[in-house]
């Protein structure tokens, strides 16, 4: 138990260093693209005085450094500001961006995940063959299309040729525990079908090559023949040895590539239209819309912190060598 709670208070340490300096990174990066206040007033028929009166109201006036503390006040407390263009509390605006972008990335890992480690333990299990070949060559051609090239050409066959699906929206949704969702309709589920296997397709790719090649060094293991020699099926052999030695690694490639969509859903967020966090954060920059910007990169260094430690948190409880060497 003190072991695990080492680990815990470690990666809270390094989580807290991490968020701080992803925040001092963010804002000065956001305050330097341009000044906010000609997108809050008209700038057509405001006076040199309206702008000056903007710039106060907003705070813009002060030092970056001032501004800088005034808003890790602000977050301690609970405040990222209101947005300046939608005129609401810029946390309460993107967490009602969240469930559309957190049902996008549930739905693609849970294609992703079943379906690369089953291609990677075939492959694996039958190294050189037809399949193992076919199986390398599609992941390699996966891993290497950018995400945009990716989601066109998913667009131009799945939309435009063929009209099995829609080019983008969310579709109709539905209410469940508080929230509307997609999946839970049949418009909705038909427009989550593109954006979802668009993320989908490079972590299949990704996932079947780390547990090919965890297959591979695990079928070439003492334990593995010996359970050849006693009798036990290949099937057997696959699912109930070789599985669990490789779900390790698995596991932590899967934490980390859901956190991955979460923060680099924007590409497919805004090619799709779907109205999530990242095409939040797309038109936030656009328009200068800091509060926004802060609040949605906040979340998403948060949900990579979070992760990570549910990660390492996992792999301390079920591997005792994590254990004994945070304890040295």
């Amino acid at each position: 138990m003190m072991a695990l709670v080492t680990v815990a208070l470690g990666r809270l340490s390094q989580a807290f260093l991490l968020l701080l300096a992803m925040s001092l990174i963010g804002f000065i990066g956001i305050h330097s693209v341009g000044n906010p206040v000609f997108n809050v007033v008209n700038i057509e028929t405001a006076t040199p005085e309206d702008i000056r009166l903007a710039t106060i109201a907003l705070g813009l006036d002060q030092p970056i450094w001032r501004q800088y503390l005034v808003f890790i006040g602000n977050v301690v407390a609970g405040n990222f500001g209101t947005s300046y263009i939608y005129h609401q509390p810029a946390f309460t605006l993107m967490i009602s961006k969240l469930p559309a972008t957190l049902e996008l990335a549930c739905v693609a890992m849970l294609v992703a995940a079943p379906l690369g480690t089953a291609l990677g333990l075939i492959a694996g299990r039958r190294p050189g063959t037809l399949f193992d070949r076919a199986v390398l060559k599609a992941s390699v051609s996966a891993l290497s299309i950018p995400s945009f090239w990716l989601a066109m050409m998913l667009i131009l066959v799945g939309a435009i040729l063929t009209g099995w699906f829609p080019s983008g929206g969310r579709g109709a949704t539905a209410a469940f525990a508080g929230q509307e969702w997609s999946l839970i309709t049949r418009s909705g589920a038909w427009h989550l079908a593109l954006p979802a296997l668009t993320l989908a397709i490079p972590n299949i790719a990704l996932i079947a090559r780390l547990s090919r090649s965890g297959t591979i060094e695990v079928e070439n293991l003492d334990f593995t023949r010996f359970c050849r020699a006693k009798g036990l099926s290949p099937r057997r052999i696959l699912l109930r040895h070789t599985l669990p030695n490789i779900s390790m690694p698995i596991v932590t490639i899967i934490g980390l590539q859901f956190g991955a969509m979460l923060a680099f859903a924007v590409v497919v967020e805004s090619i799709f239209s779907w109205p999530g966090v990242g095409k939040l954060l797309i038109d936030s920059i656009q328009l200068l819309d800091r509060p926004v910007v802060m609040a949605t990169l906040t979340f998403i260094a948060v949900a990579f912190v979070v992760l990570n430690a549910l990660v390492d948190l996992f792999h301390a409880v079920l591997d005792p060598r994590v254990r004994l060497s945070s304890q040295r």
